[in-house]
């Protein structure tokens, strides 16, 4: 076919589309203007967002406690729903989309570093204050100091942490249900302790990190974000078992149905509804639980992360267990998607890990801002939060009482004080 003609065929095809285009303009104009004005609006919300969490200033204290603190999650749990009250969301037109206010987070962080162990927060110095106080509220013995960012320990990047003989392996962990489905809390360890009812779940993770080597450091990290709504997920699967359950006679013509019915349920769907209740009667914080272990190559200890992810085996309940967020593993196959550069993958995952480890990254709210997740880039899925209430976020990260075994490894102070400071400075 000579080219002339084909140029010709060409115009004359494009000639045909934007007539039948310019027949329809009066419905796509406004479809392409309505999708113009959304990226428009959504730019903007993730502009001025990055701009409000690039002013957040942030403050790091560690919580030491004495050796005979009594104590236990359920202190813990009420100061999670005392920091809950601290959320904050945009009221207008402005605060969103010209301020970016976004709900603040804090992060929540048990450290293991040559045999010792600690326990850090991190959170917005504006709300430094009212975090310490709710604290001393419910721990009135404990000590809480001032700390450097333990990270900073360590090079920033990959390439920094090679050149020191370094290497590090870890992932990010969610549950595997949906969040009205509840895991074991602390609650159900107290019921399985029979007569020695004071037991302390968080005694296992402890015992790990007592056995690290000089060289060695294990991290962990619980992003928590107070959410609201959260609960109409669970009122559903409330009402999906009840109805379920529902027992009426079969209708018949001409026969008037019976306004009596019957509610069948079976122990398990009982026991479920309890559960689900329970969970979703309590304020729920979107969380991000992230863990890395760090150390030198010719001590380095693969079989690490499997010990860390085990801690979080422990609250498996028959609803809902801790999973991993497989994409985030520092890890990679040739046979797994994408089937290509499985050690190209494994150090853009590393980097990423480490990246966001340090900085305490959240997954950004607004589709510009996901779509700018590096890790569409190289096809791996994205950072996953989940929603744990109170109850669960105390039984995951709480001051350890007297009864852990591995007390000698915490740094704790010798005695307690006589009561907790009057004015917490935060300044």
């Amino acid at each position: 076919m000579p080219l002339d003609f084909q140029l010709l065929q060409t115009f004359s095809d494009l000639e045909l589309i934007i007539s039948l285009l310019a027949s329809f303009k009066w419905i796509v104009l406004p479809i392409l203007a309505f999708f113009a004005l959304l990226i428009v609006r959504e730019t903007l919300l993730f502009s001025s967002q990055s701009k409000y969490k690039s002013k957040i200033e942030w403050d790091i204290f560690e919580i030491r406690v004495p050796r005979e603190i009594k104590k236990g999650p359920k202190a813990m749990e009420q100061f999670f729903v005392s920091l809950w009250t601290l959320f904050n969301i945009p009221t207008g037109w402005k605060e969103k989309y010209i301020d970016g206010e976004v709900t603040r987070w804090h992060s929540f962080e048990i450290v293991g570093s040559g045999g010792t162990i600690h326990f850090y927060i991190r959170t917005p110095k504006i709300l430094r204050h009212s975090v310490e106080s709710m604290l001393y509220a419910q721990y009135p013995d404990i000590e809480i100091t001032d700390a450097e960012d333990y990270t900073l320990e360590l090079p920033n990047t990959l390439e920094e942490l090679k050149k020191i003989g370094y290497d590090l392996f870890g992932t990010e962990i969610k549950l595997k249900n949906p969040a009205p489905n509840p895991i074991n809390t602390y609650m159900a360890f107290e019921e399985k302790g029979g007569e020695e009812r004071i037991i302390d779940p968080i005694s296992v993770i402890l015992e790990l990190l007592s056995k690290l080597r000089p060289e060695e450091k294990a991290w962990i990290q619980l992003i928590v974000r107070p959410v609201t709504e959260w609960q109409k997920e669970g009122e559903e699967v409330m009402k999906e078992i009840r109805e379920k359950a529902i027992l009426k006679p079969p209708a018949r013509p001409g026969v008037p149905q019976p306004t009596i019915s019957l509610s069948l349920l079976t122990p398990a769907e009982e026991e479920k509804l309890k559960a689900v209740s329970r969970k979703v009667s309590k304020q729920g914080f979107d969380t991000l639980i992230r863990h890395l272990y760090l150390a030198p190559k010719d001590i380095f200890n693969r079989n690490m992360w499997k010990n860390l992810t085990a801690y979080f085996n422990q609250y498996s309940s028959s609803l809902n267990y801790f999973t991993l967020n497989i994409k985030s593993l520092t890890s990679a196959r040739w046979y797994k998607w994408p089937y290509i550069f499985p050690k190209r993958r494994v150090e853009s995952k590393k980097r990423k890990l480490l990246y966001r480890y340090k900085t305490r990254y959240i997954p950004e709210e607004t589709f510009i801002g996901r779509l700018s997740d590096p890790n569409r880039v190289n096809m791996d899925k994205k950072s996953s939060t989940s929603i744990l209430n109170t109850e669960e976020l105390a039984t995951l990260y709480h001051p350890p009482t007297n009864v852990v075994l591995t007390a000698p490894t915490l740094d704790r102070i010798e005695s307690k004080k006589v009561s907790p400071p009057g004015y917490v400075p935060y300044e």
